[in-house]
């Protein structure tokens, strides 16, 4: 049995690790500012509150075999904890993201590809935030990337082979604050004409958020150190759609429209169209294509994708009075609908 820590561990990502720690029989402790309602953590689990920004004294004199960090977003942010950790943890799992790889030019980019360093400037940007703004990742703007790169060499170069890395994929599931596959599971449950983006054979790449923490945990237990990305193995967006149609039971009919014509209905990428990058954005082309051999041949295992659906279809049934994040406001969509005659799958 392991004693865990789990720095955000109210979020998604991390109250996934959480649990998952908790079911495998592990000592779990959350670190957590208690603003995302810790009440509801289930029994066995201990709550830490405090600011890894401001207020580390809960942490002062605890012991703990793993340390998972999933709301690290500057290089001081994990400093700073580990100078409150240090010398009383034994691994480190740091989970990061695949934007920090410097380009997506190519398909298949592995851990060993080149990485984004922050600029000096960046760095002083990250320090200038104020506390209650650090922990927010949209307040990174395009710095996100090289910030997240530097996190890792703080770790590495403080603990080593302590040292866990994880750069994280799209991270999928019930709960999942970002709304992006959770829009798209919701348009299709509503059935009718949807408009869908680009090329059907476009390749998408996700992660169910259980079966990440999955991966973490066990990782840590059979001690695994360096770098691994953590993600899905990539597949056609159209067959994405396909299943959430038959999970849903929906009569969605599904109406392509190239990049051109969804970007002339002044549809944003990736936000408003969820999992979407026009193929004219070389930077980006095989965002969702890299390359998680590494992690496959470590362990990690992937539930059926209709699992995953199933479960974010059940959650958001049940809350179809929140608006979402993501996804096409109703007036450009019908804009797209329109753009040309329909052409239904």
């Amino acid at each position: 049995m392991m004693n865990v820590l789990v720095v955000g561990g109210t979020g998604f990502l991390g109250g996934a690790v959480a649990r998952e720690a908790l079911a495998r029989g592990h000592q779990v402790a959350i670190f957590t500012r208690g603003q995302t309602g810790h009440d509801a953590e289930p029994a066995g689990i201990e709550v830490l509150v405090g600011d890894r920004h401001s207020d580390l004294s809960a942490l002062k004199g605890r012991s703990f075999d793993l340390v998972v960090d999933t709301c690290a977003f500057a290089p001081d942010a994990v400093a700073s904890l580990l100078d409150a950790l240090l010398p009383d943890v034994g691994r480190y799992a740091l989970v990061t993201s695949a934007s920090v790889y410097a380009g997506f030019t190519v398909p298949g980019i592995a851990e060993d590809a080149p990485a984004s360093r922050a600029s000096p400037e960046q760095l002083e940007m990250a320090r200038a935030l104020p506390p209650e703004r650090r922990s927010g990742a949209a307040n990174y703007g395009t710095a996100y990337g090289p910030l997240k790169r530097e996190c890792e060499l703080v770790a590495l170069d403080r603990l080593g082979e302590r040292a866990f890395i994880l750069r994280a994929g799209l991270l999928v599931g019930a709960g999942d604050y970002t709304d992006r596959l959770t829009s798209w599971v919701r348009r299709v449950d509503q059935g009718g004409p949807v408009p869908a983006p680009g090329d059907p054979g476009r390749l998408v790449q996700l992660i169910d958020v259980r079966d990440a923490a999955r991966f973490i945990v066990e990782g840590a237990e059979r001690t695994l150190s360096g770098i691994f990305n953590l993600t899905g193995r990539p597949f056609p967006f159209g067959d994405l759609l396909e299943a959430i149609r038959r999970v849903a039971g929906s009569d969605a009919r599904f109406v392509w429209r190239p990049d051109e014509a969804v970007l002339a209905a002044g549809l944003e990428p990736w936000s408003e169209v969820p999992l979407w990058l026009p193929q004219a954005n070389e930077a980006f082309r095989h965002f969702l294509e890299i390359d998680a051999g590494k992690a496959f041949a470590h362990g990690l295992q992937l539930r059926p994708l209709d699992e995953t659906l199933s479960q974010i279809l059940a959650w958001d049934r049940g809350r179809r009075d929140v608006p979402l994040k993501a996804g096409m406001p109703p007036e450009k969509e019908a804009a797209l609908l329109e753009a040309a005659p329909l052409d239904t799958v």
